[in-house]
């Protein structure tokens, strides 16, 4: 009886589960993060809020840090799906590039600042999250004209993830309907980086140093 119980249970008339929404997952991951942190949000957490199961949910996101990482790729895809200007200085370009990223950020700007807080107690998805957004960086920086290949396309990258923390503090805070705080600080980050920028011969023309870092 036991036996035709079980094989009753995976009756191929049992009506098959819905696919799983990614984009449910990942919203869901970040209103937990705004109301409880990094640490205090679990696996299972996000599957229940999600409205799925473990079992659906893991092919698709493993771990807690799978869904961070998904929450990026949806970022890359609204911020690099465009060309920048064409006319336009490099440094221009990334000004639009990085305001770009700050707008889709917008709308979970309260788990981001969760996730600043909590992820830094967590070394291993803290560098989890770190090498993935470099990949971010590294196609923000070919988008806007700058060469990461090499010695000095690996030292760009680097200065512009280190703008990038500079920047998105000034943002965190940023209540302005425009955002005028975090442009200011983006516009002075980047002149910074220009001046850096003259100090490298091989840079030059290249970049004419504007913010190739």
């Amino acid at each position: 009886m036991a036996q035709r119980a079980r094989k009753s249970k995976r009756s191929p008339s049992a009506p098959s589960k819905a696919p799983l929404n990614r984009d449910a997952v990942v919203d869901a991951a970040m209103a937990l993060f705004a109301e409880r942190g990094w640490a205090g949000t679990s696996y299972l957490d996000i599957a229940e809020a999600a409205g799925t199961s473990l079992a659906a949910m893991h092919g698709a996101f493993p771990s807690k840090l799978a869904v961070v990482r998904g929450f990026m790729d949806r970022v890359d895809e609204k911020v690099l799906t465009d060309p920048t200007e064409a006319d336009g200085s490099v440094r221009e370009r990334l000004f639009e590039i990085f305001m770009r990223r700050f707008d889709a950020l917008q709308p979970h700007r309260a788990a981001l600042a969760a996730l600043s807080r909590g992820l830094p107690r967590d070394p291993c998805a803290a560098f989890g999250v770190a090498r993935r957004f470099e990949r971010s960086l590294r196609a923000m920086a070919e988008l806007s004209g700058v060469r990461t290949d090499g010695p000095l396309g690996f030292l760009r990258v680097k200065a512009l993830g280190a703008l990038h923390l500079w920047v998105m503090r000034t943002w965190l805070a940023d209540e302005s309907a425009d955002m005028a705080k975090t442009m200011k600080a983006l516009d002075q980050g980047l002149g910074r980086l220009e001046t850096l920028a003259r100090g490298v011969p091989r840079a030059r023309p290249e970049t004419k140093a504007a913010a190739a870092g």
